[in-house]
């Protein structure tokens, strides 16, 4: 059933991909490109695109400072009307915004709380703006005792018509508010009826401690933001579930309490994400607002119940959050993907550190490992085992999920969606970004040096 969904997902997908992704011919000699199979980087290869695909990938001799090729990412939750400052995205950012997603590689992102998009893949097309390939689910269902406003992007209760111009993916919001929700009659009769007509049921249930069992309990995958604490999943034995935990959200609603520390982040994110430095470093305003005095679960507690649930990381999804307050195209990335360097470590103090950390304050925020969870001795390789699980959850994993063309991987025959970078991402903190330049469908869409166009060199 599921890969029935996925199938359906990609040729959608592959019918809206963007006409301005214009074919290119390129040969890269010597690099070494990401083996989903393998979960690692292949020997040297020569790669040559034409048509906007892989024509061939051959064995090559090695050569000193190689290029490493790494899949398009994927992104499962964006919301591009938003711009991350707590406003909304102007015509004038756009351009900005699609480019901030390029740069670090993501070759498709899902949007599911914005407007309709036909209109704006229509301006990009007509602009000839370099972009990632968009999709978005459904209008995401309420529950019924919510009012919603005359064009708004939610619908309340579970009876709606389907767009055609949006993707399979139909997310219902449980219990989002004073614990109001469906009842599992509802929700089963529900899943039945998207699933007739190969649609695919996604239960958003935030950090609410009951509804992700009438979810599961009903047959719906589930997305959790984040996973709430005592959930205990691996001993339910409920294995149809995605976990896409946006810990970003979180860390950033904890970093606004500490705004030094913040500020000290903000500089990190922008060596980490240099397209980030260069258009959005510097507008945060790390103040709280009265509404965001009151008391907030710590991250701590959130970064607790990952390590415990250490059976279940199989089942991540990647989410950047993009749009939500701190959050930006390609440094949301970044943010998201420290957070879950640090909390999938199988042992503490492992690998480098970046300068700009207090531990104090990092401590404070992670919480102190246990021995009963975590082993403590040193394990020189686990960082290297920890961004390989990233990348496939970021390529492959993620990829599939949204029903991208290229799947994920590097193949012959498949779409040229792939990003480059100088040097081997497995062996530095957060080392899949930044990167060099970006490829879609076989075009150069962005590079981080003045770079002729269809050399990618």
């Amino acid at each position: 059933m599921k890969n029935r969904r996925l199938l359906s997902l990609t040729l959608f997908l592959s019918a809206i991909t963007p006409t301005i992704l214009l074919s290119q011919s390129l040969k890269m000699k010597s690099v070494r490109i990401w083996d989903s199979e393998k979960a690692n980087f292949s020997g040297f290869v020569d790669l040559e695109v034409s048509q906007g695909k892989i024509l061939s990938i051959k064995p090559a001799g090695e050569k000193p400072n190689p290029e490493f090729l790494l899949p398009g990412f994927c992104d499962a939750s964006v919301t591009l009307s938003a711009n991350g400052q707590g406003g909304k995205t102007n015509l004038s950012e756009l351009s900005k915004v699609f480019l901030g997603f390029l740069s670090a590689g993501f070759s498709h992102i899902e949007s599911v709380g914005d407007p309709s998009l036909t209109s704006l893949q229509a301006l990009m097309v007509k602009s000839k703006w370099n972009a990632p390939i968009l999709s978005q689910s459904q209008k995401p269902h309420l529950y019924s005792e919510l009012e919603v406003g005359e064009g708004t992007n939610y619908q309340s209760g579970l009876k709606a018509n389907f767009d055609p111009k949006r993707n399979g993916h139909t997310p219902i919001f449980l219990k989002e508010k004073d614990n109001g929700g469906f009842s599992q009659t509802e929700l089963f009769a529900k899943r039945k009826e998207l699933e007739a007509n190969g649609k695919l049921a996604i239960a958003y249930t935030f950090a609410d401690k009951t509804s992700w069992e009438d979810a599961l309990d009903t047959g719906f995958s589930v997305l959790f933001h984040p996973m709430p604490p005592g959930t205990n999943l691996y001993r339910t034995q409920k294995r149809d579930f995605f976990w896409a935990p946006l810990f970003g959200i979180l860390y950033l609603q904890e970093l606004k309490r500490n705004p030094s520390m913040g500020k000290e982040e903000e500089i990190l994110w922008g060596t980490l994400s240099p397209y980030f430095g260069k258009v959005w470093k510097g507008n945060l305003s790390w103040e709280l607002e009265p509404s965001e005095q009151d008391e907030f679960t710590p991250f701590s507690v959130y970064a607790s119940q990952f390590r415990s649930e250490r059976e279940t990381h199989s089942n991540l999804l990647f989410a950047s959050g993009t749009g939500h307050w701190g959050l930006f195209p390609g440094q949301a990335a970044v943010v998201e993907v420290r957070l879950w360097e640090n909390l999938l470590q199988e042992s503490g103090n492992i690998g480098e550190k970046p300068k700009l950390e207090s531990k104090g304050f990092w401590d404070s925020i992670f919480g102190k490992r246990s021995e009963m969870i975590l082993p403590t001795q040193k394990d020189v390789d686990s960082l290297p085992r920890v961004r390989r699980h990233i990348i496939q959850t970021l390529s492959e994993k993620t990829c599939q999920y949204l029903g991208a063309d290229h799947g994920g991987r590097l193949r012959v025959g498949g779409p040229a969606h792939f990003s480059i970078l100088t040097e081997n991402p497995l062996k530095r903190a957060s080392g899949i970004f930044p990167i060099e330049s970006m490829v879609l469908g076989g075009k150069l869409v962005y590079t981080s040096k003045p770079t002729k166009e269809g050399t990618a060199k």
